[in-house]
């Protein structure tokens, strides 16, 4: 019985260790310590500034609205981590073709909050539904004491405020995807809000991420048991979900139903984490925004104010083959950090590209040849 008993204890012992052995290497992999960053842009960079000249505060969120040739972006994401001394809201963008692109800098947009301000406002993830002329424009506040997400129309350079729509079941939202009006997918990237529980629970590598749904009344549960969902894109033609997974690095298609239920179509491995994605309109081809280093994302994202902590961007273009199932990836721009750190948001038309960052600056490129990038 004794010698039963050592052996089992034995088997035991070198189960735990193996597991624990295996637990150390997947969180060494997903932390991207092994990973170098090298320097290259697809063509001529610069640094997008506000009207009066000065560097913008985070450019976190990026949308294109097509019919207005314009992104609209958020800023102030520091605000979710009790900086309230950063100015938050949203700006805009206008795109104009070729060597008509002389101007390169930021203007931001008049809120009218209608009586509704929000105490806390850190907008992040947003998404534009085009309605007979109007632009119906919705945000997430992912500040922790106001998830929410709220509901704007754009008129001219300036937003009207409609209503603020916020749940209990919200504790981490990232982003969010229209497919009408006032209806959209919205991600929650995992059970617990900022602060040390959910830090233990991106270090299991859990699988409690939601996706919701609204159709104009409720929100539901689209999609539970997901890894770290945190981008959205809709390739509006085809009818396709993409959902990027942060420390999974894969984006998930999805086929979006006639009555907006999902079904998985296919997995695209990226070897980083997306944070941001957008679809070309003309092309299908998804662009992601990413951290190709996430232990150096994720310090970075703990120390919104220090200018010295910076993380690696990355921008990963896919294009997405006539089957549908297969795809070829390119790189068109990666940095160090030094340039614009923790890049977080990407959108491109008209041969150029803009790439947002979570705490800084708002990177805008042109790309010479489109076609090989």
């Amino acid at each position: 019985m004794e010698l039963l008993l050592a052996a089992v204890h034995r088997v035991a012992f070198w189960i735990l260790l193996a597991f624990f052995a295996s637990a150390v290497i997947r969180l060494i992999l997903m932390l991207d310590i092994n990973k170098r960053v090298y320097n290259h842009t697809p063509g001529p960079c610069r640094i997008v500034f506000d009207e009066d000249g000065k560097d913008v505060d985070g450019s976190a969120g990026i949308h294109f609205v097509r019919g207005r040739n314009l992104a609209l972006i958020t800023y102030g994401y520091a605000n979710a981590f009790e900086n309230g001394s950063v100015p938050s809201g949203l700006a805009s963008f206008e795109f104009k073709k070729g060597e008509e692109q002389t101007h390169h800098r930021l203007k931001k947009l008049d809120i009218s909050w209608n009586e509704h301000v929000p105490k806390h406002f850190a907008p992040l993830g947003l998404t534009a539904f085009e309605n007979n002329g109007r632009v119906l424009t919705y945000v997430v506040n992912s500040h922790p004491k106001a998830q929410c997400v709220h509901f704007f129309t754009l008129v001219k350079s300036s937003l009207q405020h409609r209503k603020a729509l916020c749940d209990s079941r919200f504790t981490s939202l990232r982003d969010i995807a229209a497919v009408d009006a006032d209806r959209f997918f919205v991600t929650n990237l995992g059970y617990f809000s900022q602060g040390h529980l959910q830090t233990v629970e991106l270090a299991l590598q859990s699988s409690l991420g939601l996706i919701y749904f609204y159709d104009g009344r409720n929100f539901s549960v689209a999609v539970s048991n997901f890894p770290t969902p945190s981008a959205l894109a809709i390739d509006e033609k085809k009818r396709l979900l993409y959902v990027s997974s942060l420390l999974n690095e894969f984006v998930r298609v999805y086929e979006i139903g006639r009555d907006n239920t999902l079904k998985q179509k296919v997995d695209i491995s990226l070897l980083a984490s997306p944070v941001g994605l957008h679809v070309d309109y003309a092309t299908g081809d998804l662009w992601a925004a990413c951290h190709p280093v996430l232990l150096q994302a994720f310090i970075h994202q703990m120390n919104p104010s220090d200018k010295a902590m910076k993380s690696p961007s990355q921008v990963l273009r896919v294009r997405i083959q006539e089957d549908g199932i297969s795809w070829v990836v390119t790189e068109p721009y990666a940095n160090d950090g030094a340039t614009i750190s923790g890049s977080n948001a990407v959108t491109f038309a008209a041969d150029q590209m803009l790439v947002g960052s979570l705490f800084e600056r708002l990177l805008h490129c042109d790309i010479l040849n489109p076609q090989i990038t």
